[in-house]
């Protein structure tokens, strides 16, 4: 707890917050590897993330709860990153044979629970996501949503009601 207070009272230096960002780098990849199912458009989020963090990170009133606040910032990149796709469609004239896949990418990449959340709506698939991918408690997972504990567990709670039709997931959320 002292820790936290120490850390909320400092001025943030760039190795302060290299130190303060290092252990969020991966758990922000990992969303975003799960929200935009493209590893390299998941990297400049969280780039993208990083560069929002560093320059609002003295507006940040509490920063004992820098994960849940970072995780928020790369959900919202992610967001504007899907809305953006404007090339989508474009054909580079690269087959899909030679592109360069992650082993995590390989391994889900036929998985139908991926296909099953890849069909949600954004916001469903963030709480999904954040809760039983990310193992985030429903606060949190509340806080990276800007929705209340009660809406989150509604969320969550309808949103695995979509996803029984397509795969068998135990509901954890009691």
């Amino acid at each position: 707890m002292q820790q936290v207070a120490e850390i909320q009272s400092m001025p943030v230096s760039e190795s302060t917050f290299a130190d303060l960002l290092r252990p969020l780098i991966e758990p922000g990849f990992r969303l975003a590897l799960a929200m935009l199912h493209d590893p390299q458009a998941a990297e400049d989020a969280v780039q993208d993330a990083s560069f929002t963090a560093w320059r609002k990170i003295g507006r940040m009133h509490n920063r004992g709860r820098l994960r849940p606040w970072f995780l928020g910032v790369v959900a919202n990149k992610c967001r504007n990153a899907r809305r953006n796709r404007w090339n989508a469609g474009v054909d580079l004239g690269v087959s899909e044979e030679i592109s360069v896949v992650s082993t995590e990418e390989r391994t889900l990449h036929g998985a139908d629970l991926r296909r099953a959340i890849s069909r949600l709506a954004h916001d469903d698939r963030l709480a999904v996501v954040l809760y039983f991918y990310l193992d985030m408690p429903v606060d949190e997972v509340a806080t990276v949503a800007g929705k209340s504990v009660g809406a989150t567990r509604a969320r969550l709670h309808r949103a695995i009601k979509k996803l029984r039709p397509d795969v068998a997931i135990e509901e954890a959320l009691k």
